[in-house]
């Protein structure tokens, strides 16, 4: 798979709650306009997404396997 598009690219796939979600939101802290975060995880990340709405996000999911997500997530601006 090539992220090579993407700004940043995280992988937390395999690490207990909540650390997923800490580092994503971490992640964010330092992601500029026009970029985009390329999160892979073990599992969809539900409570995940009403937090990256409210805090100006948008996001979409892939599933690329049965415990293999595609998160893209950047600001919606």
């Amino acid at each position: 798979m090539d992220n090579s598009k993407y700004g940043k690219t995280l992988d937390v796939r395999g690490l207990p709650p909540p650390e997923p979600m800490e580092h994503i939101l971490d992640a964010l802290v330092d992601l500029s306009l026009g970029d985009t975060l390329c999160v892979h995880i073990h599992r969809e990340p539900i409570p995940l997404y009403e937090i990256l709405l409210r805090q100006g996000y948008k996001y979409q999911t892939k599933q690329l396997g049965e415990d293999n997500f595609q998160i893209l997530i950047s600001h919606n601006r």
